[in-house]
């Protein structure tokens, strides 16, 4: 293990695997990349269909819950997380979308300079290795395998079609940052399989000598002299060990472990530093604070045809594993979104803040979690069902991560408020109506054959919103928490440099000042191409 580099990237997620691949692209740079999970180069987080027990798993996992939520009833929700190499992108469920021009010309104009839709656009096609025609808005021959789906869901068309039926218009190729109708979506894979950042970006890197990658090392603090990040603190195998930085720091634990390492570092809300007996070396109040996410419920219906959930008696699943093996088709090769589509909650809005995801089944324990351990549910691995996955976009409510102790492996108290903000609750009882609106289209509606989860589709706005209180979960896209901007208050600049100290950075989705109407990975990839090239801009 060395003892000095110049670059210590503190989180292997997403962004921080494409920065260790980026940065050690120079010969001359020693990078060290710290992850407190372990590699992931599994075969079940390999094979898209394997998404669901990877996410199960502690060993892939944070499974964080938070505080008890007044405006959810006063329930914890639990969040998922990505443990390991690669973070999110080994575990999620691989659609790639990026979101809307308007949502990055919107940081733009509130002060983050150079994050405009054209100004990051050449770096989510940077990544791309895609698999489809030749187009301006997708790249070729990057680490990112980003491919059209090999296997669709007849159910998929018909979802959009009911979404026309509703006069929604069908997008030929939502990456143009126009997603405002309906849509076959992309996915991260190459292949037929998933392409996870480790697997992407890391894998390749790994032969270099100038990159080594640490797993299981849990990051405790940045080490400062004055103001200037001068090393890292880590855990490895029981010990406390430490690391010089020549040159600077890059903290990428994501939204929910990056503010932690901030504040155990001293740099954060002062107040609640000393509170916890951390010497202030910058005061910054936002740390932790801007905690938002997409709100999130499904909804649920029976349908007269077969559908993934009741694809596992032995013998579909051997031949679905020989179509696997040898064309890397079928339903193997899978994600678990196959159709999406965006709606205005109201007519005078300017842009879509609904997103509906069309999944190809259902899960009787998942609707029983979400609505009630008592909720009558047909057997899901003898029925078949789809989901319309309703997601606010555009969410006003605001929460914020605090330390609960100074221990690096204690778990981050996360104070969400999914509802804090009345509206939000509003528009999602609108998007839940609109979902019902979707289900009872004539193209959807011929193959509807059961029972509606949530159980009564006509209930009134007083139930709907208890029922949303409830039953909510998050689209599990957290952001904000080391929000970037162009004002003194914002805790990065648009470079990604952590304001009131020198040579620390912050590059994940922990900088995203407002979500962008997408999942959030393929921005979290951006991000780490965008920061890695301020780095080397600044060298040159």
């Amino acid at each position: 293990m060395i003892e000095e580099a110049d670059f210590v990237i503190a989180g292997g997620g997403s962004a921080g695997c494409v920065m260790a691949n980026r940065l050690s692209e120079d010969s001359g740079n020693r990078v060290v990349l710290l992850e407190a999970g372990q590699p992931t180069d599994k075969l079940l987080i390999n094979v898209p269909a394997g998404m669901q027990s990877v996410v199960a798993s502690q060993d892939t996992n944070w499974f964080y819950t938070t505080e008890p939520d007044s405006s959810a009833n006063g329930r914890r929700i639990f969040l998922f997380s990505g443990k390991g190499l690669g973070g999110g992108s080994s575990i999620n469920g691989m659609v790639y979308i990026r979101g809307t021009r308007y949502d990055y010309d919107q940081w733009a104009a509130a002060g983050c300079t150079g994050w405009s839709w054209d100004e990051v656009l050449p770096f989510f096609k940077r990544s791309e290795d895609f698999d489809g025609p030749d187009s301006e808005w997708h790249g070729k021959g990057g680490p990112l395998g980003v491919s059209q789906l090999r296997t669709i869901h007849p159910l998929a068309y018909s979802f959009m079609d009911a979404c026309r039926d509703l006069g929604m218009r069908q997008i030929d190729d939502y990456c143009s940052g126009d997603i405002d109708g309906t849509f076959v979506n992309f996915a991260t894979q190459r292949g037929g399989n998933r392409c996870s950042t480790a697997e992407g970006f890391l894998k390749p890197a790994l032969k270099r000598p100038n990159l080594e990658v640490i797993t299981g090392a849990t990051v405790d603090r940045i080490l400062f002299e004055g103001t200037r990040a001068r090393g890292v603190r880590f855990i490895h195998d029981g010990a406390v060990r430490e690391i010089r930085v020549a040159r600077e720091v890059i903290v990428s634990a994501g939204t929910m472990q990056s503010p932690g390492i901030l504040m155990r570092s001293g740099v954060g809300p002062g107040a609640h530093l000393r509170e916890h007996g951390i010497d202030v070396i910058a005061g910054r109040e936002g740390v932790g604070k801007n905690l938002h996410e997409h709100p999130s419920l499904p909804n649920s219906r029976q349908v007269d045809m077969a559908t993934y959930n009741v694809r596992n008696n032995p013998f579909r699943l051997a031949a679905e594993g020989m179509k696997y093996l040898l064309a890397r088709r079928g339903w193997l090769t899978t994600c678990a979104v196959h159709a999406m589509a965006h709606v205005r909650s109201s007519p005078g809005l300017e842009y879509p803040d609904i997103k509906y995801q069309m999944l190809p089944f259902w899960n009787h324990q998942n609707v029983q979690a979400y609505f009630g351990a008592d909720t009558p549910v047909p057997d899901s691995t003898r029925t078949c069902g789809i989901t319309i996955g309703v997601n606010l976009m555009t969410p006003n409510s605001r929460g914020q991560i605090l330390l609960r102790d100074t221990n690096p492996a204690s778990r981050p108290l996360i104070d969400f408020r999914l509802y804090d903000d009345p509206s939000d609750l509003e528009r999602m009882r609108k998007g839940l109506q609109i979902a019902n609106d979707i289900f009872a289209a004539p193209s959807l509606a011929k193959h509807v054959s059961g029972t509606a989860y949530p159980p009564d589709p006509n209930q009134s706005d007083e139930d709907w919103d208890d029922q949303l209180r409830s039953c909510s979960a998050t689209g599990l896209h957290p952001v904000g928490t080391c929000r970037m901007g162009g004002d003194e208050d914002s805790v990065v600049d648009p470079q990604l440099r952590v304001r009131g100290v020198d040579g620390l950075r912050v590059a994940d989705c922990s900088i995203i000042p407002v979500l962008p109407s997408a999942n959030t990975n393929a921005p979290a990839i951006m991000i780490g191409e965008r920061c890695a090239d301020f780095i080397r801009g600044n060298r040159r």
